[in-house]
């Protein structure tokens, strides 16, 4: 029986430039999320090509540069060199994502509002659930930031359980939450029933700890979201 009293979550598909336009087209979904720092090629010319090929698909695109292990990248490079990515191609797309604890999130932000695209601010904890989930939520709003995404590791159900709450009480803002690890499938089910906004998901092979695959997410929210 669907969720009376929840909102249907946006699916956020997360995507390389190894999917092909013909398997992302019918899938449903309501945000394509250009994992760029996992693209064969960060080149501006192979980027560009990229982002027009997806385009075709009109879709939403979500352009996202991880460079630090502490946000999810699985190689590190410079800021100078993430900035030259998003510098260039910010203005090519619908959404940004930058890490509230990035040097750059300021800069990313002010050139958003000038392209006239939105942004995710988002927070990572590959350790941990934390304790101060709040003050993450209000300093990442400080920044202006159309949608907050908070990641977490959790160690145990009692973490996925927090997360459940802090999301409940805060369902008002924009906000996604998920968990990360071993328990982080239970999360994706569960969260966007107590408000987070967006559920992630992936084609093919998981971008991150605890992601569930995009048929097995669609076949469940049925099941609690008309």
């Amino acid at each position: 029986m669907p969720c009376p009293y929840a909102m249907k979550p946006k699916i956020v598909l997360v995507i390389t430039d190894q999917e092909t336009n013909a398997q992302l087209a019918k899938l449903g979904v309501g945000l394509l999320e250009l994992r760029v720092d996992l693209f064969k090629s960060r080149a501006p010319d192979h980027v560009a090509r990229q982002i027009a090929h997806r385009r075709k698909l009109g879709i939403p695109l979500l352009l996202t540069v991880r460079n630090q292990k502490k946000e999810g990248a699985l190689k590190e490079f410079s800021d100078a060199a993430k900035w030259e990515i998003l510098e260039q191609f910010i203005p090519a797309v619908d959404w940004v994502d930058v890490e509230l604890s990035s040097p750059l999130c300021a800069k990313v932000v002010a050139l958003a509002r000038k392209a006239g695209a939105k942004v995710v601010v988002s927070a990572h904890d590959f350790r941990q659930t934390p304790h101060r989930l709040d003050g993450i939520l209000k300093k990442a709003l400080s920044t202006r930031a159309d949608m907050v995404k908070i990641a977490a590791w959790a160690r145990s159900s009692g973490d996925i359980l927090r997360l459940l709450e802090f999301t409940l009480h805060n369902k008002k803002h924009p906000l996604v939450t998920m968990s990360l690890g071993p328990w982080g499938a239970v999360s994706r089910l569960l969260l966007p029933l107590a408000g987070s906004r967006w559920v992630y998901t992936f084609l093919g092979t998981p971008k991150a700890p605890g992601q569930v695959d995009i048929h097995t997410l669609q076949s469940h929210l049925k099941l609690y979201f008309k």
